[in-house]
């Protein structure tokens, strides 16, 4: 999971500004009300959410460092990527982009970082600083005015920054339609025909608007958990569930 076409036909064209996240945690359960909308948008969607239960989703403390972090992660193995991220800490222990330059780069590419994501690093640290990309008025972006920004740093493409945007901002209406899993998901979520240009959220996901971020969650723990996999409509899993809950 850990690179929406804003032209895409699924987007929002008069959606508002959203506010900067709070640390507070988000707690997805089915009395939320972005829950609820979901729930009743998508009876499908409402069954995948009773399978999944409760879910968490907690904003970064620190947009430049996750962003940084995500480049480093880039093609990586959960496991690679924490123990490199660890030591990249080590030596930067205070992630701002000044000490980021000021870091040794044969220092950090003893980390495991290679050159090309250091220098995609350091790009990201001089955009933040010159101004382009203002991390301290991200509030003050829509979504495709951020993920411009976003993207006009070296190594970052849109999928980064479509992650970027939900994990670490919480924003509530992103959707990654180049996210192979969420397609995946979304194609037996509603057990539809194969299509050849791999859209499947595309004839669905508009439904979701404004919280296609919490719809994302689910498609992919519904991945996580086995369920896409497991030759069973999600009602049949929903059903299944229940029964051994039973017993």
């Amino acid at each position: 999971m850990l690179d929406i076409d804003p032209s895409n036909s699924d987007s929002n064209s008069n959606e508002q500004k959203p506010t900067v996240s709070s640390r507070t945690t988000i707690l997805l359960h089915q009395k939320h009300p972005a829950i609820l909308a979901l729930s009743e948008a998508d009876h499908r969607l409402a069954c995948l959410i009773r399978l999944v239960g409760e879910l968490t989703l907690t904003p970064s403390a620190s947009p430049f460092e996750s962003l940084a972090m995500s480049i480093i992660s880039q093609q990586l193995s959960t496991k690679a990527a924490g123990t490199i991220k660890a030591r990249v800490k080590e030596i930067v222990p205070e992630f701002t982009p000044e000490l980021v330059l000021a870091a040794d780069e044969n220092a950090i590419r003893q980390c495991g970082v290679s050159f090309p994501k250091i220098r995609y690093i350091r790009d990201l640290s001089m955009k933040v600083i010159a101004g382009d990309l203002r991390l301290d008025a991200l509030h003050e972006l829509d979504n495709e005015e951020l993920l411009k920004q976003l993207t006009s740093v070296k190594g970052i493409g849109t999928w980064t920054a479509e992650m970027f945007m939900m994990f670490a901002l919480c924003r509530q209406d992103i959707m990654s339609v180049g996210d192979a899993g969420l397609q995946r998901a979304a194609r037996w979520l509603h057990q539809l025909e194969e299509r050849k240009d791999g859209n499947y959220l595309g004839q669905i996901a508009p439904a979701w608007s404004p919280y296609r971020t919490f719809a994302s969650l689910y498609l992919w723990r519904a991945v996580d958990m086995g369920f896409v996999d497991s030759g069973l409509s999600v009602e049949a899993c929903l059903d299944s569930s229940v029964i051994v809950d039973e017993t």
